[in-house]
């Protein structure tokens, strides 16, 4: 930040202003974008030094508009330090493969991203010899009972992805502190001001920042934020070593504009969100809505402390067997072929609404930015398109 920093800062103020300053050669008041792969050097002795003094020799490593954008995630989540990735994933993976060795176990959330089950299946479990087990991590019972001697880290998602079940980060986070595991939770679907995972007790939190973060659907990247000891491992050797995973200082620059209007963007998200799940539950043709926000959801009390209220941009439901003749894949299908507004794609936190299938004929909408209203027509028209 420029001047002298204020305490105590609000947070919709620290996403615009921390890790932000003019730049110190030309005054710039943007973030500049410091787009080279390398840094040059006067003498031997310089480069060396450098490793120490910025850690900017080679861009894999690090640039200054990635650690500008990780000064300002470490601020939002609270926590003493950050390290940026090219995707999600790319965050997940380092950490994991940074954190875990052979012989370890890793107690994995039944719900987890299709990519990150993929990698703790066929590449940690089958290819590295890291033990995996899975728990319903919103049963802490369960977590609890599937905890072995050798276990290491916990690994969840809250809310998972895409059915939307809420974790009890700080019931889960004493269960790790018993039992000198670390937690990890990815935090994806509740990105700042929704919820704070460091500070309900987990060791590191993961975010996709192409999601909400980012908030344009124009840039990939991931960061893990925590501890300054253990982002530390990540960022050597874990990130460009293990992975190569680095973020572009392109994408930095593109993620921490959209940061500026992360808080309003959420709670829009949210409140359209929470309409729609309400319209959808009420509606005779659709079986079952799934929502966080909502009483009928089964972690709705959680919702309303660890999530502020705020339920998130993703609602999920099940449409009515038999509407019309129609199996439920061929309902499911006319009902999404028949958006006008709603765009069929993958992927969420982006300005315009999306909307797909998922397995076991559950639809998601990631809904967007537009006025409720519309988005509300748009469905209803939908929907009656299925009894014609």
């Amino acid at each position: 930040m420029s001047k002298e920093s204020l305490p105590d800062l609000h947070l919709d103020t620290l996403m615009i202003h921390a890790g932000h300053s003019a730049d110190p050669t030309t005054r710039a008041l943007a973030q500049p974008i410091y787009q080279t792969a390398t840094f040059g050097f006067d003498t031997v002795d310089e480069m060396n030094s450098s490793w120490d003094r910025t850690g900017l020799v080679y861009c894999r490593e690090g640039s200054p508009t990635v650690y500008a954008l990780q000064d300002k995630l470490a601020a939002i989540e609270g926590g003493e330090a950050a390290i940026c990735a090219s995707s999600g994933m790319g965050a997940i993976c380092s950490t994991l493969l940074t954190v875990l060795k052979q012989g370890d176990h890793l107690l994995c959330s039944k719900e987890v991203f299709s990519h990150s089950g993929v990698f703790v299946k066929e590449l940690l479990a089958e290819k590295m010899g890291i033990q995996v087990s899975y728990a319903d991590f919103c049963n802490v019972e369960d977590v609890m009972q599937n905890i072995r001697s050798n276990t290491s880290v916990l690994f969840t998602e809250t809310p998972s992805n895409p059915s939307l079940g809420v974790v009890d980060i700080q019931a889960v986070s004493r269960v790790a502190k018993e039992n000198d595991c670390l937690l990890i939770v990815d935090s994806t679907f509740a990105p700042p001001p929704i919820q704070q995972p460091l500070s309900l007790g987990a060791d590191l939190v993961v975010h996709s920042l192409t999601k909400y973060i980012n908030g344009h659907g124009d840039a990939l990247g991931g960061a893990v934020i925590g501890p300054k000891e253990i982002v530390e491992k990540i960022h050597w050797p874990g990130m460009p070593s293990y992975t190569g995973a680095c973020l572009s200082p392109f994408n930095a620059w593109l993620i921490m504009r959209g940061m500026m209007t992360l808080d309003m963007r959420v709670r829009k998200h949210s409140e359209n969100a929470l309409a729609i799940a309400k319209f959808l539950e009420s509606h005779p043709l659709v079986e079952r809505v799934n929502y966080p926000a909502l009483e009928s959801h089964p972690q709705h009390r959680l919702c309303l402390t660890q999530m502020h209220g705020m339920g998130g941009g993703i609602v999920s439901f099940w449409l009515r067997k038999g509407i019309n003749g129609m199996d439920l894949e061929t309902a499911d299908k006319k009902l999404l072929d028949a958006t006008k507004l709603m765009t069929i794609a993958t992927s969420l936190g982006e300005g315009c609404t999306l909307i797909q299938i998922e397995h076991n004929g559950m639809i998601r909408i990631a809904v967007g930015l537009e006025n409720p209203a519309d988005l509300l027509r748009d469905l209803e028209q939908a929907l009656d398109s299925l009894t014609k």
